[in-house]
C-alpha cells in the first residue's frame, strides 16, 4: 500500500504527520503531533479509492466501533473517528493515544532475547488484556494477536494494537461466504474456516510465545499431526512447556477454555493440569479445601456418597473404583444402545432378504452399536483399579469377566485430564485420562462430576509430589 501522506502534512487543520508506524492489511499508521492538545497520537488513514473490496472498510469501520468502546491500560485509548472527502478520493481516520515502544517483532530483529520470566510477564499481560476482552458484552475477538500487535514498553509493560481484525460478536460463519482474517502461522485451524471464538485469541499468543523464544515464525517449525512441535528448540520449564502445549493444541477443546484459566495455569505452578472447562482455584474452594495453596500437598474431601476406594502413602497410590450401576451416563449409553441394536436387527433381518450385499451395509452400524454397548456395560458394570507405585504403575479393568491389563514406567507418567471424546443426549460425557508418553488410558466416565474432580487432584498431587522427589 503506498503512502496517503507526506511527512509533515497537517490532517483536518488539526494532526500534522511525523512519521509512518506501519503498514497493515486496512490501512497505514502514521504518528503525528495534535496540535490541539499538543500530544502525540498514532492516525490510522484508509483510503477509499485504493480499496480492493468493500470487506476493508467493514473491517475499519468495526475496529473504529469497538475501539469506542474499550477501556483499558494496555490499549491505546480511542480519541476519534472522521472522514475526509476530495474531489478523487474519500479517506477515513481512527486517532488513538500513541505508545512509545517497538513490536515484539522489531524487538526480537533487534537483538532482544528475553528470559522465561520476561517471556511469562509479557504473556501474564496480553491474557490480562484478553480477559477484559473476551468478558465483555458481547466479547471481543482480536483474531490478529500476533508479535507485530504487541508493543513492548522499556519497562517490560506492554501494549494490545491494531484491531483491524477484530470481531465484536460470535457470528456463524461459512467459507466462501466470510473473510478469513488473520496471519499465517498465528491461525489455529478453526480461524482457517472463518471461524473464532476466544480460544482463537489463545492460540495466537501461544504461537507469539513460540515466536519469542525461537526467533522463528511458528510456521518454519516442525508440525506432528497438524500441532507445532516445539520441546527440541527451546529451553524452558516443564510448567511452562506444558502451558505453552495446552495454548497451541489445534482442537479447540483440547485448549483452555478461557484466559482466565489460562492465566491461573500460568501463574500457579503447583496445580494440576484440568481440562479445558475446570479452573482448578475454583473447583478447590468448592471442595472446601483449608490447606494454603504455598504448600506442596493436600487434603481434598472425598465427595458425599461416594464408594471409590484410594490407599495413599509416600510411595504409592491406589485407586479402586467399583462398578457405576444402573445410573446416569452408562444407563443412558445402554438404553439407547438397546434401541440402536433392536433396529438393526430388523435392519439387517430385511437386508438379508434382499441379498448379501445390503446386509454388508449393515456392518458398520452394527460396529457402532456393539461398541455403544460394551461401553455402556463398561461404565455400569465395570471396574478400574490404578496402582501407581515408586517405579511402576498399572491400570486394570473388569467388565463382566473381560479384562484387560496394562502396566509401565511411573517416570513415563504426565498429569492425567479430564476431557470428552463422545457425548450422550448431546452432552459431553468427561472421562480420565492418565498419559503415558503417545499412549491415553482412560477410565473413570461413569463417575460424577465431583469424582472425576475429586481423582484428578488427588492423583495429580500424588504425580506432582512424586516428580518433586525424582
Amino acid at each position: 500500500m503506498t503512502e496517503l501522506h507526506q511527512i509533515g502534512e497537517i490532517i483536518q487543520s488539526r494532526y500534522r504527520i511525523t512519521n509512518i508506524l506501519g503498514q497493515g492489511g486496512v490501512g497505514i499508521t502514521y504518528a503525528a503531533l495534535d496540535a490541539q492538545t499538543g500530544d502525540r497520537v498514532a492516525l490510522k488513514a484508509l483510503s477509499f479509492r485504493r480499496m480492493n473490496e468493500w470487506k476493508v472498510l467493514e473491517l475499519f469501520e468495526r475496529e473504529a466501533k469497538v475501539l469506542a468502546q474499550l477501556d483499558h491500560p494496555a490499549i491505546p485509548r480511542y480519541l476519534d473517528f472522521f472522514q475526509i472527502d476530495s474531489d478523487r478520493d474519500r479517506d477515513f481516520y481512527i486517532v488513538q493515544q500513541l505508545v512509545e515502544g517497538k513490536s515484539l517483532a522489531q524487538a526480537i530483529a533487534d537483538g532482544w532475547h528475553g528470559s522465561e520470566e520476561d517471556v511469562k510477564k509479557i504473556a501474564e499481560q496480553v491474557l490480562e488484556v484478553l480477559i477484559y476482552l473476551h468478558e465483555l458484552k458481547p466479547p471481543v475477538i482480536h483474531r490478529d494477536i500476533k508479535p507485530q500487535n504487541i508493543l513492548l514498553q522499556s519497562n517490560l509493560k506492554i501494549a494490545l494494537v491494531d484491531f483491524g481484525a477484530v470481531q465484536d460478536t460470535y457470528r456463524s460463519t461459512q467459507v466462501g461466504g466470510s473473510t478469513v482474517v488473520g496471519t499465517y502461522g498465528y491461525m489455529p485451524p478453526e480461524q482457517f474456516r472463518g471461524k473464532a471464538v476466544p480460544a482463537t485469541d489463545l492460540y495466537a499468543l501461544g504461537a507469539t510465545i513460540l515466536f519469542l523464544l525461537t526467533g522463528r515464525s511458528p510456521a518454519e517449525l516442525p508440525e506432528i499431526k497438524l500441532k507445532l512441535s516445539f520441546r527440541d528448540s527451546v529451553n524452558i520449564s516443564t510448567h511452562f512447556a506444558d502451558w505453552l502445549d495446552k495454548m497451541i493444541e489445534p482442537a479447540i477443546e483440547d485448549r483452555f477454555s478461557s484466559a482466565k484459566q489460562s492465566l491461573n495455569a500460568l501463574q500457579n505452578p503447583i496445580l494440576p493440569s484440568l481440562e479445558s472447562r475446570i479452573n482448578a482455584l475454583e473447583i478447590r474452594r468448592s471442595l472446601g479445601l483449608t490447606s494454603d495453596l504455598t504448600t506442596s500437598k493436600y487434603q481434598y474431601p472425598k465427595p458425599l456418597g461416594s464408594r471409590i476406594e484410594i490407599k495413599k502413602t509416600d510411595s504409592s497410590l491406589k485407586v479402586y473404583i467399583p462398578p457405576g450401576g444402573l445410573r446416569g451416563d452408562g444407563i443412558s449409553l445402554l438404553s439407547f444402545a438397546v434401541f440402536w441394536n433392536g433396529f438393526l436387527i430388523v435392519w439387517t433381518s430385511l437386508a438379508l432378504r434382499a441379498g448379501f450385499f445390503a446386509m454388508l451395509f449393515s456392518i458398520p452400524f452394527w460396529v457402532v452399536g456393539i461398541g455403544m454397548a460394551y461401553l455402556g456395560l463398561s461404565i455400569v458394570f465395570g471396574k478400574v483399579c490404578l496402582v501407581i507405585r515408586d517405579r511402576t504403575f498399572s491400570i486394570d479393568w473388569d467388565v463382566l469377566g473381560i479384562k484387560r491389563h496394562v502396566q509401565g514406567k511411573t517416570q513415563d507418567l504426565r498429569q492425567i485430564e479430564l476431557k470428552s471424546s463422545y457425548e450422550v443426549n448431546h452432552q459431553p460425557v468427561m472421562e480420565l485420562r492418565l498419559n503415558q508418553g503417545i499412549y491415553v488410558h482412560k477410565f473413570g466416565s461413569g463417575l460424577s462430576r465431583p469424582e472425576k474432580e475429586w481423582l484428578l487432584l488427588e492423583i495429580n498431587d500424588f504425580l506432582e509430589t512424586w516428580r518433586s522427589h525424582h
